[in-house]
C-alpha cells in the first residue's frame, strides 16, 4: 500500500514539474524587450521668473505648465532636476504645492499629479527635443487663460491663488478620441491643515 502511495503522490507531483518544462520551451523575452509599464504619474513645475510670469509648455494638447512622467527610476529630486534641464532652466524648487488624483473611466489604476513651485535661477529655454514642443513664458492670467485642459487650469490657478498651502483635490476623467475630459470628483482640501 505505501509503494502504491508513493507512486501515486510521485506521479501527481511529478505533473507541474512536466508542465513547468513544456512552458519552460517557450523563451521568455529578454529583460531589455520587457517594456515598462506605464504608471500615468506625472509630476508638474510652475516656475515663475523675476517678472512673477509663469513658464509654459506647448505640446500637442495645448499650452500645459512643464510635465515628466515619472516612469523612470529616479527620486523625485532627481526628475524634476531632468526636466528643468531638458528645457535649458536651472531652477530653485520651492515646495510641493498639490497632489492630485486622477482616476479613468477606462483604467484601473489610479494617477497622481503633483505640481511643484520653482523659481527660475539662470539658463536659456533650449530648444526642444519634440519638433511639436515650444516654451514660452506668460503672464498669470495669460498663462491661466491659455491651459485649455480644465483639471490642469483649475489645479494651477488653486496653486497660484493659494501659494502657501498645499491642496490635494481629484478627478474622474475619460477619453475619448484622443481627447480627455475630467470632473471634480473631490473638492480641492488643503492638506497641511495643522
Amino acid at each position: 500500500m505505501k509503494s502504491i502511495v508513493a507512486f501515486i503522490l510521485t506521479l501527481f507531483c511529478g505533473m507541474p514539474f512536466a508542465f513547468a518544462q513544456d512552458s519552460a520551451k517557450v523563451a521568455p523575452k529578454p529583460r531589455n524587450e520587457v517594456q515598462p509599464g506605464d504608471n500615468h504619474t506625472i509630476q508638474r513645475l510652475i516656475i515663475f521668473n523675476q517678472q512673477q510670469e509663469i513658464l509654459l509648455e506647448k505640446g500637442r494638447n495645448g499650452w500645459m505648465t512643464p510635465a515628466l512622467r515619472s516612469n523612470k527610476k529616479q527620486t523625485l529630486k532627481q526628475g524634476l532636476d531632468s526636466l528643468a534641464k531638458a528645457i535649458g532652466l536651472v531652477v530653485e524648487v520651492k515646495r510641493l504645492a498639490g497632489i492630485f488624483t486622477y482616476k479613468w473611466t477606462d483604467l484601473d489604476d489610479v494617477s497622481y499629479r503633483t505640481h511643484y513651485t520653482a523659481k527660475y535661477i539662470s539658463g536659456n529655454i533650449g530648444q526642444a527635443a519634440k519638433p511639436h514642443q515650444k516654451y514660452q513664458w506668460f503672464p498669470i492670467k495669460e498663462a491661466l487663460d491659455s491651459i485649455r485642459f480644465d483639471a490642469l487650469k483649475a489645479e494651477t490657478k488653486q496653486i497660484i491663488t493659494y501659494p502657501k498651502t498645499l491642496w490635494g483635490g481629484a478627478f474622474l476623467c475619460t477619453a475619448n478620441d484622443g481627447k480627455f475630459s475630467c470632473v471634480m470628483e473631490e473638492a480641492f482640501y488643503p492638506l497641511d491643515k495643522k
